[in-house]
């Protein structure tokens, strides 16, 4: 019990601290709502997110649920109000998710936000004003990654419309997109009934008189149609060879201060326009002449994606405890989840939260 008081007492001890310190930096503390209308929620990440939050239907019927995370509550803050400029808010409270076995876990956070901003130099300040409360903790260390540069790559590969669509949507489903990696190196998704129905109207087509016209169109012209949409389109830009290049590019893992080398070379290498990436460069070299002399940071390609919600840079602090990894805090870019909550377009935010639970352990 005594044990448990002290905890507690520490806990806004910290609060106090940190929430000072963001209030210096121009941050807006804000209360957020408990409750969460559950169809925002299942609107945003489908109704697989419900299992893993607590909901229930209020006495008309409605389903609401605790709110599972502090960045939507703050995002629905702003559409509440009715905001259109920056505003930089800052928040503490907790956050409620199920775990696989069904069991409520508690998340105590101490965060800020950026939403609406056309200061470029908005992700260094989030980030840093994040990571400077814990800048004393010993051995601590960040990732970074930056999951718009996979939708660029993606973009710069030779792949029909609905595979480029398919991997960018899916990329925060580990397991179903690498089971479509398999499918894209075998062609193992190709409707099969349907190349059938294809093969037999182009044999009853070769039949007819190749000048006569059908629909305004010449035979000859509607044969070469079929023969080309028989032909699997992947053949021409080579299944097995981009998603290697897909795996390689998942697999950079460097420090900060290489990864815009790195990066841009692995685009000539691979022979792929590298003309959109180079803002997504210039801002992690940013934030590398910003913040990289005062942390020890790593960058990832494959860091972030299991937040659907990212769409830029995101970040991660930790340490290690006898080879266990503690997440302090963490937080990304979420360009498009206002507009998803109901927001009349899309607008720049960045966010991130400290995880008050285990830093008061450490």
């Amino acid at each position: 019990m005594k044990q448990g008081l002290e905890k507690k007492k520490l806990k806004e001890e910290l609060s106090k601290k940190i929430l000072s310190y963001f209030k210096k930096n121009k941050f807006n503390f804000t209360d957020l709502d408990l409750l969460i209308d559950t169809s925002l929620l299942t609107e945003r990440s489908g109704e697989q997110f419900k299992k893993f939050t607590l909901t229930y239907k209020d006495l008309f019927g409605k389903e609401i649920s605790l709110r599972p995370d502090l960045t939507v509550s703050t995002a629905l803050k702003y559409i509440q109000e009715k905001k259109n400029k920056e505003e930089k808010y800052c928040y503490y409270g907790s956050a409620y998710r199920l775990d696989k076995d069904g069991d409520l876990k508690v998340f105590d956070q101490i965060g800020c936000e950026i939403i609406n901003s056309n200061n470029n130099k908005s992700e260094n300040i989030l980030i840093n004003s994040i990571l400077e409360p814990l800048k004393k903790i010993k051995n601590l260390e960040v990732i970074l990654g930056d999951v718009g540069l996979f939708k660029i790559l993606i973009e710069s590969l030779e792949l029909p419309a609905r595979w480029k669509l398919r991997l960018v949507k899916n990329f925060s489903r580990r397991e179903y997109f690498e089971d479509m990696l398999k499918r894209l190196e075998t062609n193992y998704d190709l409707d099969q009934q349907a190349i059938k129905l294809d093969t037999k109207r182009l044999k009853d087509l070769e039949k007819l008189d190749q000048s006569s016209l059908i629909g305004g169109r010449a035979v000859s012209e509607i044969i070469k149609r079929f023969n080309k949409k028989i032909k699997d389109p992947r053949d021409d830009f080579k299944g097995k060879r981009n998603v290697k290049i897909i795996r390689d590019f998942l697999n950079i893992n460097t420090s900060i201060k290489k990864a815009e080398s790195i990066i841009s070379s692995f685009f000539s290498k691979n022979k792929l326009s590298n003309l959109s990436i180079k803002n997504y460069l210039k801002k992690i070299s940013a934030i590398d002449k910003d913040i990289g002399k005062k942390y020890s940071i790593n960058f990832k390609t494959n860091f972030g994606r299991n937040t659907d919600y990212y769409t830029g840079v995101v970040f991660l602090a930790y340490v290690k405890r006898n080879s266990k990894i503690i997440e302090l805090a963490r937080g990304g870019e979420y360009n498009g989840l206002l507009r998803t909550l109901g927001y009349k377009k899309d607008i720049p935010a960045i966010g991130g939260a400290i995880n008050l639970n285990e830093l008061i352990n450490l």
